[in-house]
């Protein structure tokens, strides 16, 4: 299709024309660059009709020279000599070589409107961008080649909805990120640059934030950026001197309250490094100036980096840890750089927090669909419509739906929630449609007592049914490892079962069709570490509800094959959506 470079030059075309109902068919040559050139230099052609007064009518149609389709659309207006000024009106459709498609939008003139697609060439999405008149608005999404999320973010009226945005890698773990690079001179982030007699800033596009010292008295900028401690984070800068006293100091302050509570990471220009901590008014020194063959002197640029894993804190400059101290809590939400004394001039080129989101739930976080924000699993304990499923899956949700195969069919059905568990991590909904029609009855048992170790257990549920691996509910076995959880956990056994995001309040079974438990967790630095609530939790609930449940205690299933029971058994295990 065309592109924004405009032609220069003159306007070489090849045609072959035809004069048909008053319209004359063309045929024109672009170079790879999409300037229009001779058949034999030609890297694309195009064909497209004109009518009487030289409108293009129908759908046009782009090549690539060795006769694929590569584009196809309606265009409301075409400049034989700079395809800059073409104008497409409606939907457009772009491929890869291979005939797969590579983009889909609708155009309003020549603005993408609605829900813009890229695909890969091996036909996965690769990115989903909601566009209102060529601004987006709405959801934008990265896919890796595996169809799993690699990145999110959430504009509206082009400008993103929150300070953070959402990477992940192609094992499903995924951070939010904040990045500050300065781009442009518009203070987005609220940093409020200064001219006073003392101290000066600016943000310079492209390049940081200068921050200048007329005296001695120092000088801080910060933003309020809220991390959440109980996971892992990073905060980074990279310092740039630009001139002034050497030896004094110039770095990140972080989980500032005030100038009673607040944490340092500093260096010097002349190679010092210092860290601590300001509590309650008392400075504690992990580090004091220490001198460092990693810091890179005088007018050089330094990376600097602050790193909690766990319980731990790591400070590196240059990509090397220098030093390392125990975790305390913050005390206060503000992020930024400081000068604390000298007169000097410091570009601050950049700010980087990534904050891990929380590993300790299997809810599918992202989604293919522009409405539902994610998805667990549930399993009906009532033949009338009541389900079980995890608390943090429904957990504050405005709207759920449940999917679920009913006489052969999918049907989908509004629910809501019933009770809750929030301490055992359990909870009740029940669907509120009158569609839904009843089952005679629910063909599995419900079983209390205690498994063994070493017992063969299986889960139904629908890991990452939103994004990369589908509605259709998925098989998984294992054995209970442990009859407690983590740390001891006398509520859950711990299985080797596998489960991934979106498992999360999914049946766990016996291999005589009891249900012994509820998936609700896994550890992600662990390989086939899972964890399931024992059932017996589960009637604990079910017995406080106003409602009398009809716990179903069909034994049925204990007779026959693996195969069969997961056929039987899945039309019961359903797949829940929120918003």
């Amino acid at each position: 299709m065309k592109q924004t470079i405009k032609l220069l030059g003159l306007f070489l075309m090849l045609t072959v024309s035809q004069i048909s109902y008053g319209q004359k068919q063309e045929k024109i040559y672009y170079d790879k660059n999409w300037k229009v050139t001779t058949e034999s230099k030609a890297s694309y052609y195009r064909t497209t009709a004109f009518d009487v007064n030289g409108k293009p009518v129908g759908i046009t149609k782009d090549y690539y020279i060795t006769g694929e389709l590569q584009w196809e659309g309606k265009m409301s207006y075409i400049d034989k000599y700079d395809n800059s000024k073409d104008i497409s009106d409606g939907k457009c459709t772009w491929y890869h070589k291979n005939g797969k498609k590579s983009r889909e939008s609708t155009m309003v003139g020549d603005k993408e409107d609605g829900l813009t697609i890229f695909w890969h060439e091996n036909g996965q999405k690769a990115r989903e961008i909601e566009y209102k008149l060529g601004v987006p608005n709405g959801k934008w999404i990265d896919y890796y080649e595996s169809g799993k999320v690699k990145f999110r973010i959430d504009y509206k009226d082009g400008k993103p909805t929150e300070k953070w945005f959402t990477e992940c890698d192609e094992f499903d773990k995924c951070q939010k990120v904040f990045f500050e690079g300065f781009k442009t001179t518009e203070d987005e982030n609220n940093w409020e640059p200064a001219d006073l007699d003392d101290y000066k800033s600016e943000i310079i596009a492209g390049e940081g934030l200068l921050m200048k010292t007329k005296t001695d008295k120092g000088y801080a900028q910060w933003i309020h950026l809220p991390i959440d401690i109980s996971n892992n984070f990073s905060i980074e800068t990279i310092i740039n001197f630009k001139s002034g006293e050497k030896n004094s100091a110039q770095g990140i302050i972080y989980g500032f309250k005030d100038w009673s509570n607040y944490y340092y990471f500093y260096i010097s220009a002349n190679g010092f490094y210092r860290i601590g901590a300001i509590t309650e008014g008392l400075n504690l020194e992990y580090e004091k100036w220490t001198q460092s063959s990693n810091i890179n002197q005088n007018y050089e640029r330094n990376l600097v980096k602050i790193n909690k894993i766990k319980d731990k804190v790591y400070f590196s400059i240059n990509g090397q840890i220098i030093a390392s101290e125990d975790f305390y809590a913050f005390k206060g939400n503000n992020i930024g750089f400081y000068i604390p004394s000298g007169k000097k001039e410091v570009l601050f080129e950049r700010l980087l927090v990534r904050q891990d989101i929380g590993e300790n739930n299997a809810i599918s976080k992202f989604s293919n669909s522009s409405d539902w924000k994610g998805n667990g699993t549930g399993f009906f304990i009532d033949a009338r419509g009541y389900i079980t499923t995890n608390y943090h899956v429904i957990e504050d949700a405005s709207e759920i739906e449940v999917d679920l195969i009913q006489n052969g069919q999918k049907k989908s059905y509004k629910a809501k929630v019933i009770t809750s568990d929030k301490q055992n991590d359990l909870a009740v909904i029940k669907i509120d449609d009158p569609n839904f029609k009843p089952y005679s009855k629910l063909p599995y048992n419900f079983k209390t007592q205690i498994s063994d170790i070493g017992s063969n257990v299986f889960a139904l549920g629908y890991p990452m049914a939103l994004s990369a691996m589908g509605s259709e509910v998925k098989f998984t076995d294992g054995k209970i490892s442990s009859k407690t959880g983590y740390q001891g956990d006398i509520t859950t056994y711990q299985i080797s079962v596998p489960v991934q995001p979106g498992n999360s309040g999914g049946p766990l079974f016996d291999y005589d069709g009891n249900i012994i438990g509820v998936v609700s967790a896994k550890i992600m630095a662990a390989d086939n570490v899972s964890y399931a609530i024992k059932s017996s939790y589960l009637r604990n609930l079910l017995d406080v509800l106003p409602e009398n449940i009809n716990i179903p205690n069909d034994q049925g299933l204990a007779g026959i094959s693996l195969t069969e029971k997961i056929k039987l058994l899945s039309d019961y295990v359903v797949l829940i959506k929120i918003k």
